[in-house]
């Protein structure tokens, strides 16, 4: 069957059928929104991930009674330590400028009581420094009188990659029911048509034609429907992605130390191809018991 002809049909079908066609296409776009949503945010905290625990860092909180001399004397230990690229002293007052600065909160920060910003040494460790030898540099540094609390962030990241592997698995779940609910619209959909068609489906078949030339028109039908739900989920989430950009990009950066990225290219170009083969198999299904008239 030539594909000219069977996408002359489906495009008669389409227009024949237009209101039914676009339910289907609008009630798919909702559930490729949703799954869209989910893969804009894992992506998005996988790249956090990612940068944070690239980030070699160890915070030392030091005690508000801790002397000067102390402080220097810690100070020089960690300096001659090969696993140390940089140490910076940050002194309670600096903590609490350097909060409202990033968190935009201007003078209110003042009413914030001066425990929520305790002085601290903010250490950048080497390149390839290993988890062994950091908790190591740990514990020694906790036996200096000076020192409060060493913070290496191990169980935070812990935690981090905990959430993403969560988010991962519920992104995948929500792939899977979005996969059963194509198959369901798009399937329901293509019965309704065969079912308008069903006299044109009988001339057909007592003219001779084949299963393949009365199959070809609807599953180009379903294969346009998913990649047109799927195209047009893509879209809005694009469109709101943009509107909403600018709004929380300066926020999150200042945050997390990373910008806000809408879905790889590629990504985008999987889930339509994806949706178009859900969408040719759900129609293959619904089309079997009407081969036979």
């Amino acid at each position: 069957m030539e594909i000219w002809t069977a996408l002359g049909r489906a495009k008669r079908g389409f227009r024949d059928d237009l209101r039914l066609h676009v339910v289907a296409i609008i009630s798919l776009a909702v559930a490729f929104m949703c799954l869209g949503t989910a893969l804009l945010s894992v992506e998005n905290l996988s790249r956090i991930a990612d940068r944070w625990s690239q980030s070699q860092h160890m915070t030392i909180y030091l005690r508000d009674t801790a002397q000067d001399g102390d402080v220097a004397q810690l100070r020089l230990s960690l300096e001659n330590l090969r696993e140390i690229a940089k140490v910076e002293q940050i002194t309670s007052a600096r903590a609490r400028q350097l909060f409202a600065e990033q968190t935009n909160m201007g003078s209110d920060v003042s009413a914030l009581p001066a425990d929520a910003f305790p002085a601290s040494l903010e250490l950048d460790l080497a390149d390839g420094v290993v988890a062994v030898r950091v908790d190591k540099i740990a514990e020694r540094v906790q036996r200096f009188a000076a020192v409060e609390e060493v913070e290496t962030y191990r169980s935070f990241f812990g935690q981090l990659r905990s959430l993403l592997d969560a988010g991962r698995a519920g992104a995948l779940l929500l792939a899977m029911l979005v996969v059963v609910c194509v198959l369901a619209v798009i399937g329901n959909t293509i019965r309704l048509a065969v079912a308008n068609r069903r006299r044109e489906i009988e001339v057909l078949k007592l003219c001779g034609a084949t299963d393949s030339f009365v199959r070809g028109p609807f599953l180009i039908e379903g294969v346009i429907q998913a990649v047109a739900a799927s195209s047009l989920a893509m879209i809005v989430l694009c469109a709101a992605y943009f509107a909403l950009h600018g709004h929380v990009d300066a926020t999150l950066t200042q945050l997390t130390g990373v910008r806000l990225t809408f879905l790889h290219p590629l990504t985008v170009l999987g889930t339509v191809a994806c949706a178009g083969l859900v969408g040719a198999l759900g129609s293959a299904l619904s089309l079997r018991r009407y081969l036979q008239v």
